[in-house]
């Protein structure tokens, strides 16, 4: 305790009294079991430096965090000093609303950002879970997306330039302000994705889209998984080209008649009225063409809270413990994995959403006093290995430390191990940065 508040008390003089939470208020930031020994905010990017050159000088952990929605993500800590927070960064830097580009600070959550580009009729087109609370430094750190993926692609995609902060306390720039800006080395790809090992995102500049000026959902019901699985594969291949085609088991969303014992098929649409009418017209023609057992078109307030509900699927709260597994694969690989875990012993316990044009499904599974998880870890080891026999991974996205102990979140890496390795010396040489936490330990 006394080591703790001698902590606080320097890091004090960096941040100021409102830059450090209260040691009764780092709880808000725990993780894996872990109470961090302080939670800095910073509000200006030479405070960030400051406090990671003082880290890295104290040899303490440095884990970098948003409004703190995705710090569950990753291998259990090997040790956890300071969580460094980047919701005072909040700000717009620069808007061309003619060019369809924003510059924002790290911590802006994304409904702050989306608040402010809706008054132009324009959007990021990005539906992560968490949304409104997560930050964009976040969204970028961990590459989230959601179901717009199939149209718009993921974080990945979105974003043209980064600022980041690297462990020593190094600013470094990427990319740039327009779409087409890189000459050589595309470094925003090395910092996306990379869940803040290899610095601290600060800035994010990002492309953007017209909000749709009419939005719809069809939602049909099948009588079995591959009937549903061939009949959205066909509407991705269609010309009717659809913002997102969903599989739902074991799901009860609101805003739909589904019966939650039936897969369900939900295909969004946005544009313009006439084209949105006439998309849905020809995916009702290719359900009912598949033996869709009913078919329903949700508009309005119903589309958004079915949108909202589709969009939260792999979202954990504070009050259920659940175990999300994140299965990548090919599209033609789904309706063999799916089928393989509704056959599984425990699959009535289990709720699955696939995200048909992108190759993912998500894996929903409740957690009690009761569950075995040595048997659960070998559930999982061998569905990430059928996963990988078929070209694909699984991820834990989310599970108790009891889970974690007994299986590696994140399965092996093959031959890149090596390079990694040596980015991440490279990046960060002391490995103050979510030290143990991404792949193989790194």
């Amino acid at each position: 305790m006394e080591h703790s508040r001698a902590l606080h008390d320097e890091l004090k003089h960096i941040v100021g009294e409102s830059g450090i939470r209260p040691e009764a208020q780092s709880a808000a930031y725990t993780f894996d079991g872990h109470i961090p020994k302080a939670v800095v905010l910073p509000a200006s990017v030479q405070e960030m430096q400051e406090v990671l050159q003082f880290a890295s000088k104290k040899d303490l952990s440095v884990m970098p965090a948003g409004a703190g929605t995705k710090l569950g993500i990753g291998n259990l800590p090997q040790k956890v000093d300071i969580v460094l927070a980047t919701t005072r960064l909040n700000s717009v830097v620069e808007y061309e609303p003619a060019d369809l580009t924003v510059t924002v600070e790290a911590g802006i959550p994304l409904a702050a950002l989306q608040a402010v580009l809706a008054q132009h009729r324009q959007y990021l087109a990005l539906d992560p879970p968490y949304t409104d609370r997560c930050t964009l430094g976040g969204i970028v750190a961990t590459n989230a997306s959601g179901s717009l993926r199939l149209q718009h692609g993921a974080a990945r995609n979105q974003v043209l330039g980064l600022r980041v902060v690297h462990a020593n306390g190094t600013v470094v720039k990427s990319g740039g302000k327009v779409v087409k800006n890189v000459a050589g080395y595309d470094l925003n790809k090395l910092y996306i994705g990379a869940f803040g090992t290899l610095g601290i995102i600060t800035e994010v500049t990002l492309k953007l889209a017209p909000i749709p000026a009419h939005e719809a959902i069809l939602v049909a019901d099948f009588q079995n998984v591959q009937g549903a699985i061939d009949t959205g594969l066909s509407i991705i291949g269609s010309q009717i080209l659809p913002m997102f085609v969903n599989l739902s088991i074991n799901s009860d969303f609101v805003g739909t008649a589904t019966d939650t014992e039936r897969p369900a098929l939900m295909v969004g649409f946005g544009g313009d009225p006439e084209t949105v009418a006439w998309q849905l017209t020809e995916c009702r023609g290719i359900m009912e063409q598949n033996g869709a057992l009913g078919v329903t078109i949700t508009e309005g307030e119903s589309r958004a809270r079915l949108q909202e509900a589709i969009r939260e699927f792999p979202a954990t709260d504070t009050d259920t413990e659940r175990v999300i597994a994140k299965l990548n694969l090919k599209r033609t690989g789904i309706a063999e994995c799916a089928a393989h875990i509704m056959d599984a012993t425990w699959a009535p316990d289990v709720q699955v959403m696939a995200l048909l044009g992108s190759g993912i499904l998500y894996l929903s599974m409740p957690v009690t006093s009761d569950t075995d998880f040595d048997g659960l870890a070998n559930t999982l080891t061998q569905l990430r290995q059928s996963a990988m026999e078929a070209q694909g991974n699984l991820i834990v996205e989310a599970a108790p430390p009891e889970l974690k102990q007994h299986i590696d979140v994140w399965g092996p890496v093959g031959d890149t191990l090596g390079l990694m390795k040596q980015v991440k010396d490279r990046f960060d040489a002391r490995s103050l940065l979510n030290p143990g936490r991404f792949v193989s330990g790194i």
